[in-house]
């Protein structure tokens, strides 16, 4: 076998690739231990096996929903059971990129009486397209945190079949339009009201004040898709998420509030959290 000719600096180069292990590895061994618990309280692993979870949620039957950031939600009969069943699979559809995936999850509270789950992700699709569009990437162009790559945030009803899996899925509220891969869509819970309420993040850059000038692809008032906002009538970037009041003809904005009455599942209402809340609407 020839021996593999190092040229005259490649010693420096190799001395310098071994540092860096050894000093990486030190760093590991000296990290400080975990924080403990506090007195009369253990820590012990409840569910195991899961990639990246990001939500769970009690039905009020004992079993549990978890939702994992690629798009499947799991279903465990108890916290005894040990094998989840994946009762929705929603990976196309689903962007998960950076801060984008399957974030939100609520269970109906009358559960399985009625029986819906209530999802929350990022739409793999720019407004009004279809999914899937970017997958779980954004190439370059247009770059993560140059251009952005635009996708779009949903809220969606999962109705629950004879095998215990979900059936169907039917949207409740597509909107959430973000430009760049931080803050999308955010938790979903139930209140008191009987209300479903979702949140959601503006999709804005994070390197440096967005008001929407980098093209605008949300078609943030007060100009169309494409035109630099420029301050001081801007409602693009990070100011998408400090607008309680919906634009004209779109009432389930990202302020949106979805409603839920007895006996009738969670569906979007004319109003946001801002103003009067109105009847619950039934679902088409």
């Amino acid at each position: 076998m020839m021996p593999f000719p190092f040229p005259r600096r490649s010693r420096r180069t190799l001395a310098a690739a071994v540092v860096v292990p050894v000093t990486a590895a030190l760093a590991v061994a000296l990290a400080p231990p975990a924080a403990a618990v506090p007195t009369g309280f253990a820590d012990t692993v409840a569910i195991g096996g899961l990639t990246s979870p990001t939500a769970a949620a009690f039905a009020p039957d004992g079993r549990v929903f978890v939702a994992e950031k690629s798009g499947l939600v799991k279903v465990f009969d108890s916290l005894a059971d040990p094998t989840a069943t994946v009762f929705a699979d929603l990976r196309t559809p689903t962007q998960d990129f950076w801060d984008r995936g399957l974030l939100g999850l609520a269970v109906d509270p009358a559960f399985p009486a009625r029986p819906y789950v209530y999802v929350s992700y990022t739409l793999d699709a720019a407004p009004g397209g279809t999914a899937p569009r970017w997958g779980d990437t954004c190439p370059t162009p247009p770059g993560a945190t140059d251009q952005g790559c635009v996708v779009t945030g949903r809220v969606s009803r999962l109705t629950m079949g004879p095998d215990g899996t979900a059936a169907n899925e039917k949207p409740l509220v597509t909107g959430w339009c973000q430009q760049f891969p931080s803050h999308s869509v955010g938790a979903l819970a139930f209140g008191p009201d009987g209300a479903l309420y979702a949140g959601g993040g503006d999709g804005a850059s994070f390197n440096y004040a967005d008001y929407g000038q980098t093209g605008n692809p949300c078609a943030d008032p007060p100009s169309p898709a494409g035109t630099n906002l420029a301050p001081p009538n801007a409602e693009g970037g990070a100011l998408r998420s400090q607008s309680p009041a919906a634009r004209p003809g779109s009432p389930c904005s990202s302020t949106a509030r979805c409603c839920a009455s007895t006996p009738t599942p969670a569906t979007a209402c004319p109003a946001t959290p801002s103003r009067a809340a109105p009847t619950p609407t039934p679902a088409a």
